[in-house]
């Protein structure tokens, strides 16, 4: 009789385990990051020697976290592959855009200028011919000038980002420290803790899109992460700390961890991989080519406009003046007013247009631009514009596709891994019938019990 009641007590228990996940399982269906979990069961086997005695019921071994470390790692990979490019592709965006508007892009400010001192051949002695020239110098400048402005603020808003993804990574590594900690000792004592995993995995994601890093379990249940080149940001309940520091003009990253200190390669992956990558290769070039065009532009001017004479008979004066530390911009008008322009190139001689057309001439002359090599003007406008474009294209077609991998990895992690609703809904009548069944059992081994008390 005690078998009978042992049996259905264990199914019963057994039952109620089930429901119990099943229950954890449907209320945290919208969960992030929160991993399905399955109850783990195992007959037991008779205790005595009876040859009558199949069994003394059921137990519950487990209640198993249903997690896979290899999907869950693509998915971290794949979650620092696309915030790398996501991260370009928002720079890159507002750069091509700049640089290719007809308002604000070189191209079309060139040209302007150029016209003007084409328009200005048929009458060289007119007011208004020699003020469309300076018009249209000073909006060219202006162009220039807010080019160089955009990319000085793309530079701050660079290092910004930087800052607080370093701030969020040395958080993050922290959190996933304590929780190591917290695992490890509730393992210790035999505790539960695959809420507890499902958090540290989350926050791991987290870090994952800020830079890419390498995972891996010790025998205690801890993790340690490390970043893509090596050093360490976590060990145990131990973490490092990030930090980034300017000197002459550059800036470098370094890991402090317990009493030691590495040099962090910038190029780590992530968005702050990302963040890097942009601003050594795309806007630091771009600087440079857009300083030394303007460079090129104000010495080719200044030394032919020194070469001829003004309407008073006068030596050419500087139409530009380039200093690239000036707070107001780089390029600059000079206080030359409209008969000073040197479009004659004999003093005394008001309608001769021969230095005039020698500056029209600067249009195509070749000019050593940096990263650009020997161009004209005009074809280093078209340069930056195409190869701007170049990246842009190139970046998003990286960028979809690591966006499509993103969702692959999770939908295979998801597959294995997520709670499906009506799955549960199912698993909760399953066990419901199987506990009101073994409650039965306990039941009727009562009723029977109470009839052979009745015979006495």
């Amino acid at each position: 009789m005690n078998s009978l009641f042992n049996i259905g007590y264990s199914g019963m228990r057994a039952a109620q385990t089930q429901l119990n996940v099943s229950a954890l399982n449907t209320a945290n269906l919208a969960t992030p990051g929160y991993t399905r979990q399955r109850v783990e069961q195992m007959a037991i086997g008779p205790m005595g020697q009876s040859r009558f005695d199949s069994g003394s019921g059921v137990e519950v071994t487990s209640i198993r976290r249903m997690a896979d470390p290899f999907l869950t790692g693509q998915v971290w990979r794949a979650t620092s592959g696309g915030n790398f490019y996501a991260t370009s592709q928002n720079y890159l965006s507002q750069l091509e855009t700049m640089i290719g508007s007809e308002t604000s892009g070189l191209g079309d400010g060139l040209d302007n200028l150029f016209g003007a001192l084409s328009g200005a051949t048929e009458r060289p002695e007119s007011q208004a011919m020699r003020q469309d020239v300076l018009s249209n110098a000073q909006l060219l400048a202006t162009r220039f000038n807010k080019l160089q402005e955009f990319i000085n603020k793309q530079h701050s808003d660079i290092r910004s980002q930087q800052q607080s993804s370093i701030g969020s990574i040395n958080t993050l590594s922290g959190n996933i420290a304590d929780y190591n900690k917290k695992i490890t000792e509730s393992e210790a004592v035999g505790g539960d803790t695959s809420i507890l995993r499902d958090q540290r995995d989350e926050l791991v994601k987290q870090l994952s899109s800020f830079v890419d890093v390498r995972v891996n379990e010790t025998s205690d249940g801890s993790y340690t992460v490390a970043l893509n080149s090596g050093q360490p940001l976590v060990s145990g309940s131990t973490a490092g700390k990030l930090e980034m520091k300017q000197s002459n003009g550059s800036h470098s990253l370094s890991l402090a961890f317990s009493n030691t200190t590495f040099p962090v390669d910038m190029n780590c992956g992530g968005a702050l991989g990302g963040l890097h990558h942009y601003e050594t290769e795309t806007l630091a070039g771009m600087e440079n080519s857009v300083q030394g065009m303007a460079q090129s532009l104000a010495e080719a001017f200044n030394s032919q406009l020194a070469a001829g004479f003004d309407r008073n008979g006068n030596p050419g004066k500087p139409l530009f003046s380039f200093d690239p530390a000036n707070q107001n911009g780089m390029l600059q008008l000079t206080d030359i007013s409209w008969d000073e322009l040197a479009f004659s190139s004999l003093p005394d001689a008001d309608g001769n247009n021969d230095n005039l057309k020698k500056l029209i001439e600067i249009g195509n002359m070749a000019m050593d631009i940096p990263g650009m090599g020997e161009t004209t003007l005009s074809n280093a406008s078209a340069t930056l514009v195409g190869t701007v474009a170049t990246k842009s294209r190139d970046n998003q077609a990286a960028l979809d596709a690591a966006s499509s991998l993103l969702t692959q990895t999770e939908n295979d992690r998801s597959n294995y891994s997520s709670v499906l609703e009506d799955e549960e809904a199912i698993n909760l009548i399953v066990y419901t019938k199987n506990y009101q069944s073994n409650m039965k059992v306990i039941s009727t081994g009562d009723r029977i019990f109470s009839d052979l008390l009745a015979l006495f």
